[in-house]
């Protein structure tokens, strides 16, 4: 089905976003903030293509699908909304649309609060997934939104993210400071980011209720190897030490969420293609994306 609406993107978002008809990547590369990814955009391009190049039987079941955590829309897609009109939107078009909300945190705060005022209003539980802050904000943080929490966890890539590097005291979490919060929550915790060989043992350490595998959407480092192959090697022993494995990044199709499901993935989290729609249509962009690019929707 044509997405004519993606012509409008460009305007709408003063550039940030040109509308491409695939998201891959490539127009925007290296733009972050923007809607690019590190460096050459290497990590975002491979993600997009990995789903496609992946050879695995598609599941006949589509995972869970939500909106990934998505915050600083002056930064990063041109002023489109103001930053509570977004999180107001997306998390209305959510709810309408029947799928799961996320919500992330930056600096200044409202983009955290506007986030969980968004829920509030709408009275929508969702997973709160936070920077990796000192520990003491993140409690405080989660304390602020726990009425609404379905889930909370740490997005522990996060740590050299440039739109917010040099605005906190953003640090890399070990496993002792990860234990410390799971054991002062009470709702199942997540760790998000994980996408190396090398960090399984953090995962064996800390036991989290679910794991994200993540690349930031390719936003922090350049050049990795695409989500989908990090998903093959790393969800069956990933599986050991969680409840549940989410993935994120890359997904742009139904083909895609089928072979994530297929890998071991119960929930896809899908941010650039919310933010598109959102930008043009409001809360319906919502649901227009999921019938036009994933085939489904309430």
């Amino acid at each position: 089905m044509p997405q004519t609406w993606r012509a409008e993107l460009s305007a709408r978002t003063h550039g940030a976003c040109r509308g491409c008809i695939l998201c891959d990547g490539r127009a925007c590369a290296g733009e972050v903030p923007g809607m690019g990814g590190a460096g050459r955009g290497e990590s975002f391009i491979n993600n997009v293509c990995s789903w496609e190049e992946i050879d695995v039987p598609l599941s006949p079941h589509l995972p869970e699908i939500a909106v990934a955590p998505i915050t600083g829309i002056d930064e990063n897609v041109g002023g489109a909304l103001p930053e509570a009109e977004f999180h107001d939107a997306m998390v209305r078009g959510a709810k309408e649309a029947a799928i799961y909300s996320c919500i992330g945190d930056g600096v200044p705060d409202y983009k955290f609060t506007d986030g969980v005022a968004a829920l509030a209003r709408y009275e929508q539980k969702a997973a709160i997934i936070i920077k990796p802050h000192p520990n003491r904000m993140i409690l405080d943080r989660y304390e602020m939104a726990a009425s609404w929490a379905e889930a909370v966890g740490v997005d522990i890539d996060a740590c050299t993210l440039a739109t917010i590097e040099g605005k906190a005291a953003l640090e890399r979490k070990d496993a002792a400071q990860l234990l410390d919060i799971k054991r002062n929550v009470h709702t199942p915790f997540i760790i998000k980011g994980i996408c190396r060989e090398s960090e399984l043992e953090l995962l064996e350490a800390v036991r989290p209720d679910i794991v994200v595998i993540s690349n930031h959407g390719g936003r922090v480092i350049d050049a990795l190897p695409g989500i989908a192959y990090n998903l093959e090697m790393l969800a069956a022993r990933a599986r050991n030490f969680c409840g549940e494995i989410w993935v994120d990044g890359g997904l742009r199709k139904r083909g895609h969420l089928m072979k994530a499901a297929a890998l071991g993935a119960k929930r896809v989290l899908i941010a650039r293609p919310f933010i598109q729609g959102v930008a043009v249509m409001g809360a319906g962009g919502v649901q227009k994306v999921l019938q036009e690019q994933y085939g489904t929707g309430a």
